[in-house]
């Protein structure tokens, strides 16, 4: 009986080993109506689990530096497809089932998923959050005060494909594209001055439904191992 079960321990544990590998990589994000942003490390790393030949899950996880995005939930008078918050950290933790053909030396993914993430040390770009107010409301010049309300998390799907190819035995290299649609709430209320013919004058401003646009291509370059 203690036979059977170190044997039925040893084929698990090897059976595991099987079917986990790891990637590690490279990945650049271009967000829609944003600015470049690139990985810190600049790493991400995820573990994909293989159920046969076809079928496989790849949990990940990665850090990056968003050099800017564009936010939505503005009034429509607001012009906001311009990178509004930013420069920010994003730590991300992604699902992606996918669909694998595999040839001998290659392998072609397609993979479809949900993502989350937390943004930390997130600003707004004065700068052009000014320039949006200024002209929904027709004033010559702007300064704002700006408080941020945010939720902790923020959640969104992504879908893209991937390129394997063998470089010896078990080591493969690929190259990759997901597009990612997401959004974490960032509620922004404050006050402003603004001039306007020679005029001065302050108005408050509350923005309830505001979120960070988190939309955008990533390309990645990484190691299966």
């Amino acid at each position: 009986m203690k036979k059977t079960i170190v044997a039925t321990i040893l084929f698990t544990i090897l059976g595991i080993n099987y079917m986990f590998s790891q990637s590690v990589g490279f990945s650049y994000f271009f967000p829609k109506n944003g600015y470049f942003s690139n990985p810190i490390a600049p790493i991400n790393i995820s573990l994909p689990i293989k159920f046969g030949k076809y079928l496989q899950i790849s949990p990940g996880i990665g850090l990056s530096n968003i050099g800017g995005m564009s936010m939505s939930g503005f009034p429509t008078q607001y012009k906001s497809n311009i990178p509004l918050v930013g420069s920010f950290q994003s730590f991300e933790i992604n699902v992606l089932p996918g669909f694998v053909l595999p040839f001998k030396n290659i392998k072609f993914e397609i993979s479809g998923g949900g993502f989350a993430f937390t943004s930390f040390n997130t600003k707004i770009i004065y700068g052009n959050f000014n320039n949006m107010i200024a002209q929904a409301n027709n004033y010559d010049f702007v300064n704002t005060n700006v408080s941020i309300d945010k939720d902790f998390f923020g959640y969104g799907f992504i879908f893209g494909s991937k390129i394997s190819f063998r470089v010896r035995n078990s080591v493969w290299g690929y190259i990759g594209a997901n597009y990612y649609m997401g959004s974490q709430k960032m509620a922004l209320e404050g006050n402003y001055t603004a001039v306007k013919n020679n005029l001065i004058t302050s108005h408050d401003f509350s923005f309830p439904e505001t979120k960070i646009l988190y939309h955008g291509l990533q390309i990645s370059v990484g190691a299966i191992f």
